[in-house]
């Protein structure tokens, strides 16, 4: 108990200091520089994610663990042995998978099961790994005919699991994320997503948040990269959202879900964005508004 205590101390030293560290750069760049806070901590975000990206260095959030798996650059059929190996960090457990629930105690675990199936397996693919089946079972420790039947289960719902065995159907519109804003943007609304998809109305309402806002940026001239710095997701995660509003800005339902995405994205923006945007945002955007 002791050495959980010291641990858990050290633990909250040092992210102290490295948030302390991050301030004084933050006022250097501030005041040295000219530039404004908001690029100042842009600037300080993007230096830490170049320097703790890899796991080894960064320190882990309750509920993680660090893992070691095949590099998502490794072709398929090569030998595990003779593969480059990546560390990644994955979310084992989040308040989300006791949310909304089957009610029966069987389904229920099945249900959190799958849950963490598809957030670490999307957690590792962006990392630039994948997992294998015989990983899934080790990390969630089961065997692996239920892993097996899990992804078998995902399937019949027209979600594939990015497992180093499946990787070739992976398209950009088939990760659960994706398949819930697919199905908003047909017409279901997010309790139905959630049902059907199996998941928390609380991860639904987050994923259709998140493109609301991806979508309003869009609209508004922001490049990719701009859309993943401003809103904080990974530029893997933007593309894949980009790619569904490319699909759907020009059907039909897509312009009755206008209302929500305008609406959304403009509190975000303004009570966040527009305070703090960049001469290079607004370069961007006034372009974007003269070729219009």
């Amino acid at each position: 108990m002791g050495q959980n205590t010291l641990k858990c101390r050290e633990a909250q030293e040092q992210r102290l200091k490295i948030k302390t560290l991050s301030q004084q750069m933050k006022n250097l760049a501030v005041d040295g520089t000219g530039i404004s806070p908001w690029e100042a901590q842009i600037l300080i975000d993007t230096i830490e994610e170049v320097y703790f990206n890899d796991p080894e260095l960064r320190q882990s959030k309750h509920g993680q663990l660090k893992y070691s798996c095949v590099s998502a650059a490794e072709p398929a059929g090569k030998p595990i042995v003779d593969c480059q190996m990546i560390t990644v960090a994955l979310t084992l457990f989040a308040d989300d998978d006791e949310q909304d629930l089957s009610r029966t105690e069987k389904d229920a675990s099945i249900e959190k099961r799958q849950r963490r199936i598809l957030r670490i397996t999307e957690e590792t693919r962006e990392a630039g790994g994948l997992l294998t089946q015989e990983d899934l079972a080790k990390i969630l420790m089961c065997d692996i005919r239920t892993v097996r039947r899990d992804i078998k289960d995902l399937r019949e719902l027209d979600i594939v699991v990015p497992t180093r065995g499946t990787i070739k159907d992976i398209g950009p519109g088939v990760s659960h994320r994706a398949l819930a804003i697919r199905l908003w943007l047909e017409g279901k609304e997010p309790s139905e997503v959630a049902t059907h998809i199996k998941h928390s109305l609380k991860a639904v309402e987050n994923y259709l948040e998140k493109f609301k806002r991806v979508a309003y940026l869009k609209r508004k001239g922001f490049t990719e990269f701009e859309i993943s710095r401003t809103i904080g997701m990974s530029l893997s995660a933007a593309r894949t959202f980009l790619d569904i509003f490319k699909e759907f800005k020009h059907k039909a339902f897509f312009k009755s879900r206008m209302s929500e995405i305008e609406l959304v994205g403009a509190l975000h923006y303004q009570a966040q964005d527009e305070k703090k945007e960049s001469p290079m945002l607004k370069t961007s955007m006034s372009a974007k508004q003269v070729k219009q």
